[in-house]
């Protein structure tokens, strides 16, 4: 029998949710990397690297998380908006105007979905 609490269900689920997330992403950066290197330096990079270039991804990507919600929160949203993107990158200015551009096109090609109807 299962005599675990909802709670204590939910603690699971949720601590196996993360494990997944991070599995994944350190996948994505190690294929990056290994993309990368092989491409312009030609060396091996070690296990060690990977899994501290993959933890800098992930506290990056919770640091992102919170400042989103805190944005969202700020303008009386329930939901991030493209702004909300854009506010978080405003010190990076190529990937603003990467963002921006990316914006641009969505909406786009939002316009352009709703033209054909």
């Amino acid at each position: 029998m299962n005599f675990e609490s909802e709670e204590e269900q939910s603690q699971d689920q949720e601590q196996q949710s993360q494990q997944r997330l991070q599995a994944a992403i350190w996948h994505q950066v190690n294929e990056i990397v290994k993309d990368q290197v092989a491409r312009h330096l030609r060396k091996d990079v070690s296990e060690a690297f990977v899994a501290s270039l993959a933890e800098v991804v992930m506290t990056q990507m919770q640091t992102m998380a919170t400042d989103l919600e805190a944005f969202a929160a700020h303008g009386k949203r329930a939901v991030v908006s493209m702004e909300d993107v854009k506010l978080c990158s405003r010190r990076n200015d190529s990937l603003y105007q990467l963002i921006s551009d990316t914006a641009k096109d969505i909406a786009g090609e939002s316009t352009s979905r709703k033209h054909k109807k």
